[in-house]
């Protein structure tokens, strides 16, 4: 019993051009400091938003600071909303997380030995760069968290990125070590 086409398929098959190992393009490997910089800069966008929803907590409006970073963003609709609301409030989540995540970036590129006092050092600079262009800078502009939160909270929330950035660099390093050895 012979199989139809079966002559005409392995032909096709036997004069199809190979391809080589050489050929295919090579998988892309992720620097280091990128991967490091994304884990921290998450670790620390959750240590800012839980920080942003308890100061929101404490003036009884738990998701008013996460909707005025959303401000950024949205601008005027996202400018007095008190609680929850579905189009604001996962925004100013992701605002927040996307610039824990870029302060991350930033952290891991400069100090590319990632001992734990250059991590530190350069923890402290991005934080405090960071403080002091909101400080001086965003806080000029109407709306957004410049508006709602004193100068004592925003020291409290660049300190608390600071320090999380530094923990989320560490924790990078030790998931990163581990992987592989």
């Amino acid at each position: 019993m012979s199989i139809p086409f079966a002559r005409a398929t392995a032909a096709v098959v036997l004069s199809a051009p190979r391809v080589s190992e050489r050929s295919l393009s090579p998988a892309r490997v992720v620097p280091a400091w990128v991967v490091s910089g994304v884990v921290s800069g998450t670790i620390a966008g959750a240590a800012v938003l839980g920080l942003l929803i308890g100061i929101g907590r404490r003036a009884g409006t738990a998701w008013r600071p996460i909707n005025a970073a959303a401000y950024a963003v949205l601008g005027a609709q996202a400018d007095g909303v008190w609680s929850y609301h579905g189009s604001v409030t996962p925004m100013g989540g992701l605002v927040v997380l996307v610039m824990s995540v870029v302060a991350g970036l930033a952290t891991a590129r400069i100090a590319p030995p990632f001992r734990t006092l250059h991590v530190a050092a350069a923890a402290a600079g991005v934080a405090l760069f960071g403080y002091l262009l909101h400080l001086h800078v965003v806080a000029r502009t109407p709306g957004g968290l410049a508006d709602l939160l004193t100068v004592g909270e925003l020291r409290a929330l660049y300190l608390t990125l600071g320090i999380a950035l530094v923990a989320g660099m560490r924790f990078a390093f030790s998931t990163r070590a581990t992987t592989l050895d």
